[in-house]
């Protein structure tokens, strides 16, 4: 080979082979193929093309890198973002010393139904500005991506050619742009679909940016992401797919979706949306990717630049800080998983944080900054290391009340009923107040020392000798009074375990039994 053509900007490496061959003088494709590739049997590949190699080896001085033939002049960058590293090496390398037909198959995207091209396409208005600047109109990568039907710098209609994407009856036979056109070339039909256009341009982005590749998990967050801004997410982080779809097939249009063959059935389980938004086990279209995006209004340059916030769960990602100030790890981050739960009057969600110590604490979401973190909505659970702490505090006669509740994190009230509760045998893990419980603000220090976990059972047995003991004692009390009569909800009352006099007596058979023989009868 004595000359080889300079690629043009965005020129097919299909379209530059073609210009050699018509400017070589070749009466035969296969001598083209020969001069090219140094081998007759090359087919002329229009997206993938392989053996690049030995072009690369033939073109006098070896002129153009490999890198540049690639990521310049085929169709690889506009699949690299959603094609995993590994993908994108094994590609090139076939595409570099093999034939390139096993491409598809190679980046996971044989099973995608996404309409592909049946002809090469041109826009009139670049044929005229390529003529000008270059002297001759060329074949562009951009316009041969799918999505899209017109040119995003002119906004005008693409046309067909009459030269086969891929099954041509010469597979070895290279057409210049320039030999197909005819009078119907240069008329300008201009588009006023708006979403179409942005479409075009963030496929030819796509194409010309030559993006790394974006990790699975990463992007599939950012989506997450964006669904919860928009309330399409439920409390757990699941996808309202019921909410998304209509309102997805609405955004683009039923028609075009059918015509890029991404249509959606509503009533389906098993949509592509479903398939791509849950961790899908092949590789999803370029073209998905952008309807997605556009449609939650997000592009793939900022999710690179990780300008989109990706938290999925409304309380972020764990582990989370236990706000047992009763333990020594207080404040250490040893709870690996939450539990979210829907507010049913509010719909917001709702997060239960448990730790090995015994304490549970639960808050409504989302956390909108930093501090939320340690926030307590309502303790759920003291635990023992907390009962433990509460015992040892009630012990130090010098210490008040307040200042009990304030080394403890709940309010002087809480203390009150937990320690009557511990009167009453539970000494081992206090019955949980149903009324929620103030927390003071507090810092957290950086201790992360782990508490084994502990279990420790009511002993109902214990608990029901002391209770009935204590409602002997309130009866004496109620009849001294003589204005009160003496009944199981003034004892109740008196003791603070209404509730569970109420709900718990096949447990207290002793405390049954007192109750029958104090009270008046009805």
């Amino acid at each position: 080979m004595i000359y080889f053509p300079p690629p043009f900007p965005d020129e097919l490496l299909y379209s530059v082979l073609a210009r050699y061959h018509a400017r070589s003088g070749n009466e035969n494709t296969k001598f083209t193929m020969r001069d090219l590739f140094g081998k007759k049997t090359v087919c002329a590949v229009t997206d993938f093309p392989g053996h690049l190699n030995d072009l690369h080896s033939l073109i006098p001085g070896n002129a153009i890198p490999l890198s540049v033939l690639i990521n310049g002049h085929t169709l690889l960058p506009y699949y690299r973002p959603y094609i995993t590293p590994e993908q994108y090496d094994n590609v090139t390398r076939d595409m570099i010393f093999g034939d390139g037909q096993s491409i598809y198959m190679k980046m996971g995207l044989a099973a995608n139904k996404v309409k592909q091209l049946s002809y090469l396409r041109y826009c009139s208005a670049c044929i005229e500005e390529d003529r000008s600047k270059y002297g001759a109109a060329y074949w562009h990568r951009y316009h041969q991506i799918t999505g899209f039907n017109i040119c995003s710098v002119h906004n005008c209609y693409l046309h067909n050619s009459k030269v086969s994407y891929a099954q041509r009856r010469n597979k070895h036979e290279f057409v210049m742009l320039e030999s197909v056109l005819d009078s119907n070339s240069h008329q300008l039909e201009y588009s006023e679909n708006a979403l179409e256009l942005l479409i075009a341009q963030q496929s030819e982005a796509l194409l010309k940016m030559n993006y790394q590749a974006i990790n699975e998990v990463a992007i599939r967050k950012v989506y997450y992401g964006r669904l919860s801004q928009m309330g399409l997410l439920t409390a757990k982080g699941h996808v309202r797919f019921q909410d998304l779809l209509p309102k997805f097939e609405s955004f683009f249009g039923a028609i075009y979706l059918k015509e890029q063959r991404c249509s959606i059935d509503k009533n389906s389980q098993h949509t592509w949306l479903h398939k791509m938004l849950r961790k899908p086990r092949h590789g999803v279209h370029p073209l998905r990717h952008i309807l997605l995006q556009l449609y939650l209004g997000i592009e793939v340059k900022e999710i690179l630049e990780k300008k989109y916030v990706s938290a999925v769960l409304p309380f972020g990602e764990g582990p989370w800080p236990c706000l047992n100030k009763g333990s020594e790890h207080f404040g250490g981050f040893t709870i690996p998983t939450v539990n979210i739960t829907r507010d049913y009057e509010s719909g917001n969600s709702v997060g239960t944080f448990s730790c090995n110590c015994g304490f549970v604490y639960s808050r409504r979401g989302p956390d909108k900054k930093n501090e939320d973190l340690y926030r307590i909505g309502r303790i759920k659970n003291f635990g023992p290391t907390w009962i433990e702490k509460l015992i040892e505090l009630n012990d130090n006669k010098d210490l008040g009340l307040r200042e009990r509740a304030r080394q403890l994190g709940v309010d002087a009230g809480t203390v009150k009923r937990q320690t009557n509760l511990l009167k009453l045998g539970a000494k081992g893990k206090a019955q949980q107040d149903s009324k929620p419980h103030k927390v003071y603000s507090f810092k957290v220090h950086s201790n992360k020392k782990i508490v084994t976990n502990i279990r420790v059972r009511v002993d109902w047995k214990k608990r029901d000798e002391c209770l009935a003991e204590e409602v002997s004692r309130v009866a004496i009390e109620i009849k001294k009074s003589g204005n009160i009569r003496v009944s199981r909800n003034e004892i109740g009352r008196r003791l603070k375990c209404l509730t569970m006099i109420r709900t718990k007596l096949d447990k207290l058979p002793l405390t049954k039994e007192k109750l029958k023989d104090v009270t008046c009868k009805e």
